[in-house]
């Protein structure tokens, strides 16, 4: 199982850490994000927002990005400062 983190108000729904059997060739962020989603009506509120991002090995990706399993994968709300 690849875990996956949980940051800003997504964190606060679902709790710091979850985790997904990703296949070897890995799937699209859009796919993990569907598959999460698939679990719960509180796990597709909080990931398919329109202000959640995703990011894998700390980098903010699209949709599109490959994310494989021992790559840090992580979804967080945006966050506002000053």
């Amino acid at each position: 199982m690849t875990p996956i983190l949980f940051f800003g108000r997504v964190g606060e729904r679902l709790g710091p850490e979850g985790s997904l059997d990703l296949p070897a060739e890995g799937l699209a962020v859009r796919e993990i994000r569907r598959l999460l989603a698939e679990r719960d009506e509180v796990a597709a509120d909080a990931l398919l927002r329109p202000d959640v991002r995703a990011s894998v090995d700390l980098v903010v990706v699209g949709e599109d990005a490959l994310a494989r399993p021992g790559q840090e994968i992580a979804f967080f709300s945006l966050f506002s400062g000053g």
